[in-house]
Parts: structure tokens; sequence; C-alpha cells
């Protein structure tokens, strides 16, 4: 998706290489945001379940009779910092890594 809607990188700049970071950085922090956003109602649901011993459907039951469907976003900010951060730095320094991997390998032919 973000390959459509951002500018793509000049092969022929100077600053090609930093280009490709800060895109990668861009992609990163929205797939670790999105990532986090999307598991953040199954981590409210385990936790409860673990708490309350109820299966599946009793503690979704509970929740949403609790709280309405405000349940999934219970807790949202702190997931946000604890599994966005890390997803993010995990997919930028692979990518980066890759970068630098590749253009080694240029360099060398």
């Amino acid at each position: 998706y973000f390959e459509r809607i951002l500018p793509a990188v000049d092969p022929e700049s100077p600053t090609k290489d930093r280009d490709k970071l800060i895109l990668s950085a861009i992609k990163s922090s929205a797939a670790g945001v999105a990532g986090a956003a999307l598991t953040n109602p199954l981590d409210v649901i385990r936790n409860e379940m673990f708490k309350t011993n109820l299966g599946l459907f009793d503690t979704v039951r509970a929740l949403r009779n609790e709280l309405g469907w405000n349940f999934l976003v219970r807790g949202m900010s702190k997931n946000l910092v604890a599994v966005s951060i890390p997803v993010a730095s995990t997919i930028f320094f692979t990518d980066a890594f890759i970068q630098y991997s590749n253009s080694s390998n240029e360099t060398r032919h």
C-alpha cells in the first residue's frame, strides 16, 4: 500500500540510501501501530481470561456486559507503546540490514 502512496526513491539521487531508510521508517512505524491496534482486543481478552478463568465466549460476554464494546480499546495506549515500538524497530532494522547488505554486495561487483 505504501509503495503506491509514498514517493518513489530516485535511484540516481545522491541521498538514495537515506531516502530508502526514511521510507522504511515510515512503513515500519505504520506496521507497528497497525499490528498493536489490531491485536489489542485479543490481548484484552487473553488477559481477562487469565484473571477470571473463564472461557473465550464467557470472557467476551463478561467484558461486553461490563464495558460495552469499549473493551476492545481498553489499554490501547499502553499496548501501542509495548507492541508497536518493538515491532517497528524489528522491521526497520531488518530492512536497514538488508539494504546495507545489498549495497555492500553491489560495491563488490
